[in-house]
Protein backbone atom coordinates (compact mmCIF):
# COMPACT_ATOMS: atom_id res chain seq x y z
CA UNK A 1 0.00 0.00 0.00
CA UNK A 2 2.84 2.36 0.75
CA UNK A 3 3.86 2.22 -2.91
CA UNK A 4 0.48 3.35 -4.24
CA UNK A 5 1.10 7.13 -4.04
CA UNK A 6 4.34 6.70 -5.97
CA UNK A 7 2.68 4.62 -8.69
CA UNK A 8 -0.25 7.02 -8.92
CA UNK A 9 2.09 9.94 -9.49
CA UNK A 10 4.08 8.29 -12.25
CA UNK A 11 1.59 8.72 -15.11
CA UNK A 12 1.06 12.38 -14.25
CA UNK A 13 4.77 13.07 -14.04
CA UNK A 14 5.54 11.16 -17.23
CA UNK A 15 2.80 12.82 -19.22
CA UNK A 16 3.65 16.25 -17.88
CA UNK A 17 7.30 15.69 -18.77
CA UNK A 18 6.27 14.63 -22.27
CA UNK A 19 4.22 17.79 -22.67
CA UNK A 20 7.06 20.01 -21.49
CA UNK A 21 9.47 18.25 -23.85
CA UNK A 22 7.08 18.64 -26.76
CA UNK A 23 6.43 22.30 -26.05
CA UNK A 24 10.14 23.01 -25.69
CA UNK A 25 10.30 23.34 -29.48
CA UNK A 26 7.37 25.74 -29.64
CA UNK A 27 8.75 28.91 -28.11
CA UNK A 28 9.85 32.15 -29.74
CA UNK A 29 12.51 32.28 -32.46
CA UNK A 30 13.13 36.03 -32.29
CA UNK A 31 13.87 38.37 -29.44
CA UNK A 32 10.85 40.33 -28.33
CA UNK A 33 12.02 43.74 -27.04
CA UNK A 34 11.67 44.35 -23.33
CA UNK A 35 8.64 46.47 -22.46
CA UNK A 36 10.02 50.03 -22.26
CA UNK A 37 6.95 51.26 -20.34
CA UNK A 38 6.13 54.03 -22.81
CA UNK A 39 4.62 54.30 -26.27
CA UNK A 40 5.82 57.83 -26.96
CA UNK A 41 8.75 57.05 -29.26
CA UNK A 42 8.53 59.45 -32.24
CA UNK A 43 8.04 57.97 -35.70
CA UNK A 44 10.91 57.67 -38.12
CA UNK A 45 11.21 60.37 -40.78
CA UNK A 46 10.41 59.77 -44.41
CA UNK A 47 8.68 56.60 -45.55
CA UNK A 48 7.09 55.10 -48.62
CA UNK A 49 4.92 57.08 -50.99
CA UNK A 50 1.37 57.02 -49.70
CA UNK A 51 -2.10 58.28 -50.33
CA UNK A 52 -3.46 61.17 -48.26
CA UNK A 53 -3.26 60.35 -44.57
CA UNK A 54 -6.58 60.44 -42.75
CA UNK A 55 -8.63 59.23 -45.73
CA UNK A 56 -10.21 55.79 -45.52
CA UNK A 57 -8.11 53.23 -47.35
CA UNK A 58 -9.47 51.32 -50.34
CA UNK A 59 -8.52 48.52 -52.71
CA UNK A 60 -6.08 50.68 -54.71
CA UNK A 61 -4.26 51.63 -51.51
CA UNK A 62 -4.13 47.98 -50.49
CA UNK A 63 -2.64 46.93 -53.83
CA UNK A 64 -0.03 49.70 -53.67
CA UNK A 65 1.10 48.74 -50.18
CA UNK A 66 0.97 44.99 -50.80
CA UNK A 67 3.19 45.45 -53.85
CA UNK A 68 5.88 46.90 -51.57
CA UNK A 69 5.45 44.57 -48.59
CA UNK A 70 5.17 41.26 -50.44
CA UNK A 71 8.68 41.14 -51.98
CA UNK A 72 10.24 42.26 -48.71
CA UNK A 73 8.40 39.56 -46.75
CA UNK A 74 9.37 36.95 -49.32
CA UNK A 75 13.01 38.01 -49.22
CA UNK A 76 13.05 37.88 -45.44
CA UNK A 77 11.39 34.45 -45.54
CA UNK A 78 14.06 33.11 -47.89
CA UNK A 79 16.79 34.52 -45.67
CA UNK A 80 15.34 32.71 -42.67
CA UNK A 81 14.50 29.46 -44.49
CA UNK A 82 17.18 29.02 -47.18
CA UNK A 83 16.40 25.32 -47.62
CA UNK A 84 12.64 25.68 -47.92
CA UNK A 85 10.71 24.90 -51.09
CA UNK A 86 10.18 28.04 -53.21
CA UNK A 87 6.42 27.93 -52.64
CA UNK A 88 6.92 28.22 -48.87
CA UNK A 89 8.01 31.85 -49.30
CA UNK A 90 5.74 32.73 -52.22
CA UNK A 91 3.18 34.89 -50.43
CA UNK A 92 -0.28 35.52 -51.85
CA UNK A 93 -1.91 38.64 -50.40
CA UNK A 94 -5.52 39.58 -50.93
CA UNK A 95 -8.72 41.16 -49.63
CA UNK A 96 -11.71 39.19 -48.35
CA UNK A 97 -14.73 41.03 -49.69
CA UNK A 98 -17.37 39.08 -47.77
CA UNK A 99 -19.61 41.82 -46.31
CA UNK A 100 -20.39 39.64 -43.30
CA UNK A 101 -16.73 39.18 -42.34
CA UNK A 102 -15.79 41.36 -39.35
CA UNK A 103 -12.71 43.60 -39.27
CA UNK A 104 -9.87 41.11 -39.24
CA UNK A 105 -6.73 39.85 -40.93
CA UNK A 106 -5.35 36.33 -40.90
CA UNK A 107 -2.80 34.02 -42.44
CA UNK A 108 -2.96 30.40 -43.49
CA UNK A 109 -1.62 28.07 -46.20
CA UNK A 110 -3.37 26.64 -49.22
CA UNK A 111 -3.47 22.94 -50.12
CA UNK A 112 -0.08 23.26 -51.83
CA UNK A 113 1.61 24.91 -48.87
CA UNK A 114 1.60 28.45 -50.27
CA UNK A 115 1.26 31.10 -47.52
CA UNK A 116 -1.86 33.25 -47.78
CA UNK A 117 -2.41 36.62 -46.12
CA UNK A 118 -5.95 37.95 -46.10
CA UNK A 119 -7.38 41.24 -44.85
CA UNK A 120 -11.11 41.78 -44.63
CA UNK A 121 -12.65 44.69 -46.50
CA UNK A 122 -14.19 45.77 -43.20
CA UNK A 123 -10.76 46.20 -41.58
CA UNK A 124 -9.32 47.95 -44.63
CA UNK A 125 -12.19 50.42 -44.50
CA UNK A 126 -11.24 51.37 -40.94
CA UNK A 127 -7.64 52.18 -41.88
CA UNK A 128 -6.61 55.75 -42.58
CA UNK A 129 -2.91 55.34 -43.33
CA UNK A 130 -0.76 53.20 -45.63
CA UNK A 131 1.53 52.46 -42.67
CA UNK A 132 -1.37 50.65 -41.00
CA UNK A 133 -1.95 48.41 -44.02
CA UNK A 134 1.79 47.70 -44.24
CA UNK A 135 2.13 46.79 -40.60
CA UNK A 136 -0.85 44.42 -40.54
CA UNK A 137 0.37 42.62 -43.68
CA UNK A 138 3.89 42.42 -42.24
CA UNK A 139 2.53 41.09 -38.96
CA UNK A 140 0.61 38.31 -40.69
CA UNK A 141 3.60 37.43 -42.88
CA UNK A 142 5.69 37.18 -39.73
CA UNK A 143 3.44 34.44 -38.36
CA UNK A 144 4.35 32.40 -41.43
CA UNK A 145 8.05 33.17 -41.28
CA UNK A 146 8.21 32.26 -37.57
CA UNK A 147 6.31 29.00 -38.29
CA UNK A 148 3.57 29.74 -35.76
CA UNK A 149 0.95 27.59 -37.49
CA UNK A 150 3.03 24.43 -37.25
CA UNK A 151 4.08 25.18 -33.69
CA UNK A 152 0.49 25.72 -32.59
CA UNK A 153 -0.61 22.48 -34.24
CA UNK A 154 2.09 20.59 -32.35
CA UNK A 155 1.01 22.21 -29.10
CA UNK A 156 -2.61 21.22 -29.69
CA UNK A 157 -1.67 17.65 -30.52
CA UNK A 158 0.49 17.13 -27.46
CA UNK A 159 -1.98 18.92 -25.20
CA UNK A 160 -4.70 16.56 -26.38
CA UNK A 161 -2.47 13.53 -25.82
CA UNK A 162 -1.50 14.56 -22.31
CA UNK A 163 -5.01 15.43 -21.13
CA UNK A 164 -6.45 12.34 -22.80
CA UNK A 165 -3.73 10.17 -21.28
CA UNK A 166 -4.38 11.54 -17.81
CA UNK A 167 -8.10 10.86 -18.16
CA UNK A 168 -7.49 7.31 -19.40
CA UNK A 169 -4.98 6.58 -16.63
CA UNK A 170 -7.23 7.80 -13.82
CA UNK A 171 -9.23 4.57 -13.72
CA UNK A 172 -6.12 2.48 -13.21
CA UNK A 173 -5.34 4.01 -9.83
CA UNK A 174 -8.49 3.95 -7.78
CA UNK A 175 -10.69 6.31 -9.79
CA UNK A 176 -13.69 5.42 -11.90
CA UNK A 177 -12.71 4.42 -15.44
CA UNK A 178 -13.15 7.24 -17.92
CA UNK A 179 -15.59 6.71 -20.75
CA UNK A 180 -14.63 7.29 -24.37
CA UNK A 181 -16.68 10.49 -24.32
CA UNK A 182 -14.86 11.73 -21.22
CA UNK A 183 -11.48 10.97 -22.78
CA UNK A 184 -12.48 12.84 -25.94
CA UNK A 185 -13.63 15.76 -23.81
CA UNK A 186 -10.30 15.75 -21.98
CA UNK A 187 -8.43 15.67 -25.29
CA UNK A 188 -10.46 18.61 -26.57
CA UNK A 189 -9.62 20.53 -23.41
CA UNK A 190 -5.94 19.65 -23.78
CA UNK A 191 -5.93 20.87 -27.39
CA UNK A 192 -7.58 24.11 -26.27
CA UNK A 193 -5.01 24.84 -23.58
CA UNK A 194 -2.13 23.56 -25.71
CA UNK A 195 -3.07 25.89 -28.54
CA UNK A 196 -2.93 28.85 -26.19
CA UNK A 197 0.35 27.96 -24.52
CA UNK A 198 2.35 30.51 -26.50
CA UNK A 199 -0.35 32.43 -28.37
CA UNK A 200 0.37 35.83 -26.80
CA UNK A 201 4.11 35.28 -27.17
CA UNK A 202 3.59 34.51 -30.84
CA UNK A 203 1.58 37.70 -31.35
CA UNK A 204 4.31 39.83 -29.80
CA UNK A 205 6.93 37.97 -31.83
CA UNK A 206 4.94 38.67 -35.02
CA UNK A 207 4.64 42.31 -33.97
CA UNK A 208 8.40 42.51 -33.54
CA UNK A 209 9.32 40.76 -36.78
CA UNK A 210 6.55 42.62 -38.59
CA UNK A 211 8.06 45.93 -37.52
CA UNK A 212 11.32 45.01 -39.27
CA UNK A 213 9.54 43.88 -42.44
CA UNK A 214 7.39 47.03 -42.60
CA UNK A 215 10.47 49.21 -42.06
CA UNK A 216 12.39 47.40 -44.81
CA UNK A 217 9.45 48.09 -47.12
CA UNK A 218 9.74 51.80 -46.35
CA UNK A 219 6.89 52.17 -43.86
CA UNK A 220 6.78 53.38 -40.27
CA UNK A 221 5.84 50.43 -38.03
CA UNK A 222 5.18 52.54 -34.93
CA UNK A 223 2.74 54.65 -36.89
CA UNK A 224 1.19 51.61 -38.54
CA UNK A 225 0.67 49.80 -35.26
CA UNK A 226 -1.80 52.45 -34.17
CA UNK A 227 -4.46 50.32 -35.87
CA UNK A 228 -4.30 48.09 -32.78
CA UNK A 229 -5.75 50.97 -30.79
CA UNK A 230 -8.85 51.08 -32.98
CA UNK A 231 -12.10 49.70 -31.51
CA UNK A 232 -12.01 46.82 -34.00
CA UNK A 233 -8.67 45.44 -32.80
CA UNK A 234 -8.22 46.89 -29.32
CA UNK A 235 -8.37 44.66 -26.27
CA UNK A 236 -6.69 41.36 -25.58
CA UNK A 237 -4.85 40.38 -22.45
CA UNK A 238 -6.03 37.88 -19.88
CA UNK A 239 -4.77 34.40 -19.13
CA UNK A 240 -6.56 32.57 -21.95
CA UNK A 241 -6.72 35.38 -24.49
CA UNK A 242 -4.95 34.67 -27.76
CA UNK A 243 -3.79 38.30 -28.17
CA UNK A 244 -1.94 40.54 -25.69
CA UNK A 245 -3.43 43.80 -24.48
CA UNK A 246 -3.18 46.61 -27.05
CA UNK A 247 -1.06 48.75 -24.72
CA UNK A 248 1.53 46.01 -24.32
CA UNK A 249 1.66 45.49 -28.07
CA UNK A 250 2.22 49.19 -28.73
CA UNK A 251 5.09 49.34 -26.25
CA UNK A 252 6.80 46.30 -27.79
CA UNK A 253 6.37 47.68 -31.32
CA UNK A 254 7.71 51.07 -30.27
CA UNK A 255 10.73 49.35 -28.77
CA UNK A 256 11.25 47.39 -32.00
CA UNK A 257 11.00 50.63 -34.01
CA UNK A 258 13.61 52.22 -31.74
CA UNK A 259 15.92 49.23 -32.30
CA UNK A 260 15.44 49.56 -36.06
CA UNK A 261 16.48 53.20 -35.93
CA UNK A 262 19.46 52.34 -33.73
CA UNK A 263 20.70 49.78 -36.24
CA UNK A 264 20.10 52.15 -39.16
CA UNK A 265 22.15 54.83 -37.39
CA UNK A 266 25.02 52.34 -37.26
CA UNK A 267 24.75 51.71 -41.00
CA UNK A 268 23.30 48.23 -40.52
CA UNK A 269 20.54 46.49 -42.42
CA UNK A 270 18.06 46.19 -39.54
CA UNK A 271 17.02 42.72 -38.49
CA UNK A 272 15.67 41.28 -35.24
CA UNK A 273 17.87 39.34 -32.88
CA UNK A 274 17.33 35.66 -32.22
CA UNK A 275 15.97 34.49 -28.90
CA UNK A 276 18.31 32.64 -26.57
CA UNK A 277 17.93 28.94 -27.30
CA UNK A 278 15.94 29.82 -30.43
CA UNK A 279 13.45 27.22 -31.65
Amino acid sequence: MSRLPVSRARPSRALAAALLLALAGCGATYQVPADPGSSAIPPAPGGAAAGPSGAARGASDFRRVAARVEPVAESFCREEHPGAAPIACDFAIGIARDPDMPPNAFQTRDENGRPLIVMSAALLGQMTDDDEIAFVLSHEASHQIADHLSKQQRQQTFGALVFGGLAAAAGQYGGAPASDAQIRQAMDMGAFFGGRAYSQTYELEADTLGAFIAARAGYDPARGARIFQSPALAGGGGLLATHPASEARMRVIDAAAAEIRRQEALGLDPRPGYAAGRF
